[in-house]
């Protein structure tokens, strides 16, 4: 077979189950192209708008492989980070650096990981 015949075995992790999860990446992948499109002098705001994206993402990633408390408290982590990334998100409209309809959309997406994350978050026993 040669290498370019190869096909890729599906992988299914943990996360992969969780419509938090999906959304989280769409507002990761679209945060980071709003983000790039602020104008120079507020890097401070989009790095900390990157991180908490990156941390929203990556928390709940983590707590899917997570059961108990374990699971719960990296899903309150997750949604603290997705509030924190609305809290930038928010500014930058208020400062009219970026569209609002593309604000709107990505509060909209952070909004739902964040209620997502708040059922997640209870512990099952």
């Amino acid at each position: 077979m040669k290498h370019s015949d190869h096909q890729p075995t599906p992988r299914h992790f943990d996360h992969h189950r969780l419509d938090a999860w999906r959304i989280a990446k769409e507002a990761l992948i679209e945060g980071i192209a709003i983000l790039g499109d602020v104008p120079r002098g507020y890097g401070k705001l989009t790095d900390q708008g990157r991180r908490a994206l990156s941390g929203c993402f990556t928390l709940i990633s983590e707590a899917a492989a997570r059961t108990g408390a374990d699971r719960s408290y990296r899903m309150r982590c997750g949604r603290a980070e997705a509030n924190e990334a609305a809290a930038v998100f928010e500014v930058l409209g208020d400062l009219k650096l970026i569209e609002q309809p593309r604000i709107d959309a990505q509060l909209d997406r952070l909004w739902r990981v964040s209620a997502m994350l708040t059922g997640l978050s209870r512990v099952r026993r």
